[in-house]
């Protein structure tokens, strides 16, 4: 764990992989996240309407999933690095006023959320 997902409109152009690398690396620098169970995926979506459907605006929602039992202050601070992360990335977009950052931090079930870690 855990499950990193960046969910964006198609209009995002990074370059993801550092994006993930530099969120993994400060995820795993708070001693909570191991980095063995990092899984990072994007999700474009070319289907997508935001605020009035002005087709320069963009939005991304980072989505960590992890294995329940963090308190609400660790699940608090990976959120806020999430967001910083992505601040730091898309900082043209903020400052033109064109895109919409949010992060979600969603806890899975032990005994009900499988995983069989292949690469281990």
């Amino acid at each position: 764990m855990p499950h990193i997902t960046l969910e964006c409109s198609g209009n995002i152009e990074a370059d993801f992989r550092a994006v993930f690398q530099t969120l993994t690396d400060e995820l795993v620098a708070t001693g909570h996240i191991p980095r063995l169970g990092v899984k990072c995926r994007v999700v474009k979506s070319s289907d997508y309407f935001i605020i009035d459907g002005n087709p320069d605006y963009k939005m991304i929602n980072l989505l960590i999933r992890l294995r329940e039992g963090r308190s609400l202050e660790i699940r608090k601070e990976l959120s806020e690095i999430g967001m910083k992360v992505l601040q730091e990335y898309f900082q043209k977009e903020m400052n033109a006023k064109q895109i919409i950052l949010s992060t979600e931090i969603k806890e899975l079930i032990m005994g009900l959320d499988l995983t069989k870690n292949a690469i281990r």
